[in-house]
């Protein structure tokens, strides 16, 4: 194959497309950033590259950077161990990377770039495969303008779980058993939330094959082929949650150590969530004049209605099941929180509420041509807030 040909090839790959521009768009904001570093700064000498890294190095940033460097063992604040509430996929892969370009920030945010663009290509499939071509583009283009998107560059778990989440779901609606099971295990290994996607096997299987039905006829070969069996193989998906129990074990002797320190460190545990939007509006409605208010509890407010507004959206529209449920209850988890802070950094990992965004743009665009630019400049708003260690976390 000729060299012409071979890029003639690249170009018309449609996967390699998106992955490109995905690439492009976080190139772009990490020069944005520079310009914000620029403003907002005081580089007396000169912005340099480590001051770039450091820039995108904000909250929960150096407590991965600190379990890559010295592993769960060695990660100590206190005396204690309170950073086992972090999951480790994320950190053990900076941890790689760091032997290959010497920097644990860079490793950091390459993972995060790349998983950017891994993530937009299975949610650019899910798409044309649930919906189509131009939905496709717009969920992609709510995704990337969305105000706290800027967190896909940084060192934090979004881009890692994004394109682990997608690709779940695409190996899960191609009923890919094998590709479900690695998958999830890496998602179980990543956020508490991927303990969720077990759920969603259950829920896919049970619509698609029609499992009530075959429960109420009696057929019971047939539950056992065409349910339990794939069921069954997607089981080593909770491994992934089993390791981070044994880390917890490895450190501490007790595998639901991370509990105790999430409780009495980091003041969060479930709670219903009716007390969770109790506080949210209390203080969105005490402080939404403050800096804390219009970083923090305003958008939580906000985001509690657009779950929901989207949610009733997605029946309407009869979105696959899987979706609805795992939208759902990620929402409840969420917002059933002691100390809900970080709310918008989370709803990136809530894929169906883009994949349902990207439906609404395409069947109403003249409200995309008005949201969508207000979002985008709501989210250079929210990078420079980060920067200037607003309480956007």
């Amino acid at each position: 194959m000729t060299l012409k040909k071979y890029f003639g090839a690249v170009k018309q790959n449609r996967s390699i497309r998106i992955f490109a521009g995905a690439i492009l768009i976080r190139i772009l904001v990490y020069l944005v950033s520079v310009c914000v570093m620029a403003v907002f700064g005081d580089y007396g000498e000169g912005i340099t590259f480590s001051d770039f890294l450091e820039a995108w190095k904000r909250w929960d940033s150096a407590h991965y950077l600190n379990i890559a460097q010295n592993g769960y063992g060695g990660a100590i604040e206190d005396g204690k161990h309170l950073f086992l509430v972090f999951f480790p996929l994320y950190p053990w892969l900076i941890r790689a990377l760091h032997m290959l370009v010497g920097d644990y920030r860079l490793a950091g945010i390459l993972i995060s770039t790349v998983c950017f663009g891994i993530g937009n290509v299975f949610l650019d499939k899910l798409m044309r495969l649930e919906f189509g071509q131009e939905e496709a583009g717009r969920a992609a283009a709510a995704l990337a303008v969305f105000p706290f998107s800027f967190f896909f560059g940084s060192i934090m778990t979004e881009s890692l779980y994004f394109a682990i989440l997608s690709a779940f779901f695409w190996f899960l609606r191609r009923h890919r058993w094998t590709g479900v099971a690695a998958v999830g295990f890496l998602a179980c290994l990543t956020k508490v939330q991927g303990v969720l996607l077990a759920f969603c096997v259950v829920v896919e299987l049970f619509y698609d094959r029609h499992g009530f039905l075959l429960l109420a006829k009696g057929k019971w070969r047939s539950f056992v082929r065409e349910i339990l069996w794939p069921g069954l193989r997607c089981v080593p998906m909770v491994g992934g949650l089993l390791v981070y129990l044994y880390v917890n074990y490895a450190v501490e002797g007790d595998p639901l150590r991370f509990l105790y320190y999430q409780r009495t460190h980091w003041n969060n545990s479930l709670t219903p969530i009716w007390n969770t939007f109790s506080y949210v509006r209390a203080y969105a409605a005490d402080s939404w004049f403050t800096s804390a208010g219009m970083s923090l509890w305003v958008p939580e407010l906000v985001l509690f209605f657009l779950y929901l507004a989207v949610i009733v959206y997605g029946f309407r529209k009869r979105l696959r099941p899987v979706y609805l449920v795992y939208l759902t209850l990620f929402f409840l988890l969420t917002y059933s929180s002691t100390w809900l802070i970080s709310a918008g950094r989370y709803t990136l990992s809530a894929l169906p509420l883009f994949m349902l965004g990207g439906k609404f743009f395409a069947d109403h665009r003249k409200a995309g041509e008005i949201l969508l630019p207000v979002s985008l400049m709501l989210m250079m708003v929210y990078m420079i807030g980060c920067y200037q260690w607003k309480q956007i976390m």
